[in-house]
């Protein structure tokens, strides 16, 4: 009830300040890096290749020792669009190569915000 109110009245929910910066972030990202988790180093090298394929930067491919698990870091060139699209096709993704996707950030200022 009070959601078809708000809406009438045209005021929505308060954001956080850190939502805020996101969102600010995401409008301005030049780029963003999405990184993901692999349990053997093939399938993070053939998921590589298909980002590569994409036009898109490998940052980094090394082994995190504490998770047993195959870090593959990319960049992806902005303007960034269609966001929450993107992040189903890069489960997909990881998927197709037996990893998951973790996650993104705008370089050099989402890693730096918190709750």
């Amino acid at each position: 009830m009070f959601e078809n109110l708000r809406s009438l009245l045209g005021v929505g929910p308060k954001r956080s300040e850190t939502d805020e910066k996101l969102d600010e972030a995401l409008t301005n990202a030049k780029a963003l890096d999405h990184y993901f988790f692999f349990s053997d180093q093939a399938d993070a090298d053939q998921a590589a290749v298909a980002v590569q394929e994409r036009g898109w930067t490998v940052e980094s491919v090394s082994l995190e020792a504490n998770l047993q698990k195959w870090l593959l870091q990319v960049r992806q060139p902005g303007p960034i669009e269609n966001l929450k699209e993107l992040q189903t096709e890069l489960d997909l993704l990881a998927d197709d190569h037996h990893g998951e996707y973790d996650g993104w950030q705008v370089p050099g200022v989402t890693e730096h915000l918190s709750d």
